[in-house]
């Protein structure tokens, strides 16, 4: 029994150094990142192809494409291509009519990787850089201006990503936690020099390349595919907060559980086939890469912050195998009052009943993710693609600029 309970605390002391030291490291890039690094500006004209990927995106798909009918980039440096795959609405006929060259594809196989392959195959063009975008993406007037201010000695770049501001419960909880990654996390890393990972939406790179990367793609989340693959051959995905493409967030619960099994299973997917991989391009002394495997394990604070207040608990209440209360204590600080002194400054949230409200519903939204990676684990070989409903994205006028 000794011998049990020695390996037990052993285990115990074992499980809680993984998690404080992730949990120190995170606080460490997010604090260090908030140091602005001087840039330096290059004059750059890419010629752009904008790839639109749409599937039944009749009544929200009008709206992008207004957006990018007014750049403030040179028309004659941009095509817009949407391929509409598997589509049984009239997104083809509005992206048309909307003066946009137009793919229709059928498939038997759901993903997003060969409807940008099959759009790569019909460009006709040699083109610099070819971007992504969903179908029910805004972008203000400057987008591809600042992408192209950005592009220089750059192979691969991702845009910030901010949720579409529509009242709705739901798609305004999780839309706060990806404006708080975008504060705590993908903004420090930039600054940092550590780059980010690909989002789905609002990404560019150079097209031998994508179509390099995406041909090696076996998943349903070829976002976080790409980037592993990008990260284990060393390539930095350069983060570009100067702009944003704004993304909807689903409204109903079950459309919300059923998108982010699909992303869970992928990860697991890509933890599974690709970590390796990454971690041996890290052991080559490439940071970029030893941050992606870090976060390829780790893929969010809700699992750091759970077990160092766990951790704590467990010292508090005198548990022998528990750490000492000195690193529990500054990691704790940095998973709970570091954020809030961030958000603070960056006026994440409103300071008051509102605001209040909006974190917890958040904190509550985010718990979810428990019980969905434990049923992606156990359906990780599940290929589905649901389709979300949509609502109407507003006027088909261009967004403004912030």
């Amino acid at each position: 029994m000794r011998v049990i309970l020695r390996a037990g605390r052993i285990v115990l002391i074992v499980v809680q150094v993984f998690w404080v030291s992730v949990s120190l490291y995170q606080s460490a890039i997010t604090l260090l990142g908030q140091r602005k690094r001087p840039r330096t500006t290059k004059v750059a004209t890419p010629r752009f192809c904008v790839i639109i990927c749409a599937r039944n995106e009749e009544r929200v798909i009008e709206g992008v494409l207004a957006d990018l009918s007014v750049q403030s980039y040179p028309a004659e440096l941009m095509d817009v291509l949407v391929v509409a795959h598997n589509c049984s609405d009239g997104t083809a006929a509005v992206a048309r009519r909307r003066g946009s060259d137009v793919l229709e594809l059928q498939t038997d196989a759901p993903g997003k990787s060969q409807v940008i392959l099959a759009g790569l195959a019909q460009l006709r063009k040699s083109y610099d850089l070819v971007g992504v975008l969903d179908a029910d993406s805004r972008v203000p007037g400057d987008f591809l201006e600042v992408v192209a201010a950005a592009s220089p000695d750059e192979a691969c770049l991702q845009v910030e990503t901010v949720p579409r501001a529509d009242g709705d419960w739901l798609s305004a909880g999780y839309g706060f936690g990806r404006r708080s990654r975008n504060v705590f996390w993908w903004r420090p890393r930039e600054e940092l020099g550590l780059g980010t990972t690909i989002s789905g939406s609002g990404f560019f790179a150079r097209p031998a390349l994508l179509e390099r990367i995406l041909r090696r793609s076996r998943t349903l989340t070829e976002d976080l595919e790409c980037t592993a693959l990008l990260a284990a051959d060393g390539i930095r995905i350069r983060y570009v907060g100067e702009t944003y493409v704004e993304v909807g967030e689903p409204n109903e619960l079950a459309d919300s559980l059923r998108q982010r099994s699909r992303w869970a299973r992928g990860h697991v997917g890509v933890v599974w086939h690709l970590w390796p991989q990454v971690a041996r391009q890290a052991l080559r002394g490439d940071l970029g890469a030893l941050d992606t495997a870090i976060f390829l394990v780790v893929p969010t604070r809700v699992l750091t912050r759970t077990a160092v207040s766990g951790a704590f608990v467990l010292r508090a209440a005198g548990m022998r195998g528990a750490l000492p209360f000195g690193p529990l204590g500054v990691a704790l600080a940095g998973e709970w009052l570091l954020p809030g002194v961030i958000a603070a400054r960056a006026r994440l949230l409103p300071m008051n009943v509102a605001g209040a409200q909006l974190a917890i519903r958040h904190g509550l939204l985010s718990l979810l993710w428990f019980p969905v990676g434990l049923w992606a684990l156990f359906t990780s070989r599940e290929r589905r693609w649901d389709e979300s409903s949509r609502s109407s994205n507003g006027k088909p006028d261009a967004i403004e600029a912030r």
